[in-house]
């Protein structure tokens, strides 16, 4: 399911985790080669132990179709109370797990779907690829990890950027 090994950036996803503490509705967008790309809200269930954010999506959905065609997707987190604004590069998967629907099915999905064993739902697991913040203090986008090419950290400066990190 995950390949990536977020342990290479335990700071990194350490700081995302604090950030991203709740069940929240994010906007979430697919066919990101296409102009205007598409966006849905999407609620975030969980970020597990690896890192992955994981959804529920409707099998006849415009996203679950996306994502079988071109599985980049970008996650904008926004939570206006704390001041807290996230963006996620990442790929999305198609995960059948009975038991992690057991594990996130809540009543509020009821608004969807007919239950947890409705024929009609599905799970979505996205692995974070890149994650930036924005730095309310400094006024400035933060990369909290960005995978780079051949496994090499990447810095900038001045850019208010404080660096890309391998996971």
């Amino acid at each position: 399911m995950n390949n990536k090994n977020y342990n290479n950036n335990p700071e990194g996803l350490r700081h995302i985790r604090t950030l991203i503490d709740e069940q929240k509705t994010v906007m979430m967008a697919s066919e990101l080669d296409t102009v205007p790309f598409s966006i849905c809200p999407m609620t975030l269930q969980q970020m597990d132990q690896q890192g992955d954010l994981w959804f529920f999506v409707a099998k006849d959905s415009g996203l679950f179709q996306d994502i079988e065609k071109d599985n980049r997707v970008q996650i904008i987190y926004n939570d206006e109370q704390k001041h807290t604004y996230i963006s996620i590069y990442g790929n999305a998967t198609h995960i059948i797990a009975n038991q992690k629907k057991d594990e996130l099915w809540n009543s509020n999905l009821l608004t969807w779907f007919e239950g947890k064993d409705d024929p009609n739902l599905a799970l979505i697991s996205v692995n974070m690829g890149s994650a930036f913040y924005w730095d309310n203090e400094n006024a400035k986008l933060v990369s909290l990890f960005k995978i780079g090419k051949g496994g090499s950290v990447k810095e900038e400066s001045g850019s208010g950027v404080k660096g890309y990190v391998n996971l």
